[in-house]
């Protein structure tokens, strides 16, 4: 009996050793977001798409001059719907926000909130004021499309990432990023 006992207590050891190690294979790490490291996906839009995307679209339009005749800095905007036109479920929050953080640090725009009670708190302040609640002069809004191709077993997904600002009914500039991946 004593044997059995000592067999016992040894095969539970092993296997918890054994469970134990095959663990820390796995052990997580921390990474950069959308970095070199990160996951690449064909059937998804990865955190470095979403970057690349964003940062792409912001120098474009800093770049271009089509803010340059809007007085006084910062421009007022709004941000309008992107619409999603892909496959997926997914939240364009992560194009617009990063948008519209860039537009604001860099002085030329100041993004309207679209906060109901933001909104509220304005309107209150500008009666207390004796001032009229300034519209947006701009109005940024966009659309992200994929096209998906199959040759010869290889997969391709290209997702366009198309934004456009508007002021008064007329697009004053408008750009788009493509971002292609394959995976066999």
């Amino acid at each position: 009996m004593k044997r059995m006992k000592t067999l016992l207590f040894s095969i539970t050891a092993a296997l918890a050793a054994a469970a134990v190690s095959g663990c820390s294979s796995d052990a997580a790490r921390r990474i950069e977001a959308g970095g070199p490291r990160s996951l690449v996906s064909v059937n998804k839009i990865n955190m470095a798409d979403w970057n690349e995307a964003a940062a792409s679209l912001v120098n474009d339009m800093l770049s271009s001059g089509c803010l340059d005749s809007f007085k006084p800095k910062p421009v007022k905007m709004a941000v309008g719907r992107i619409v999603n036109r892909t496959s997926q479920a997914i939240e364009t929050d992560l194009l617009s926000r990063q948008i519209m953080i860039a537009l604001n640090n860099s002085g030329n725009v100041r993004v309207v909130s679209s906060d109901a009670y933001s909104r509220e708190q304005e309107k209150y302040e500008a009666f207390v004021n004796d001032k009229k609640v300034s519209l947006p002069k701009l109005v940024m809004t966009g659309k992200i499309i994929e096209d998906r191709e199959s040759v010869d077993g290889v997969r391709e997904v290209t997702y366009i990432f198309m934004l456009s600002l508007s002021s008064g009914g007329e697009v004053v500039w408008e750009s788009q990023k493509q971002i292609a991946k394959q995976a066999d």
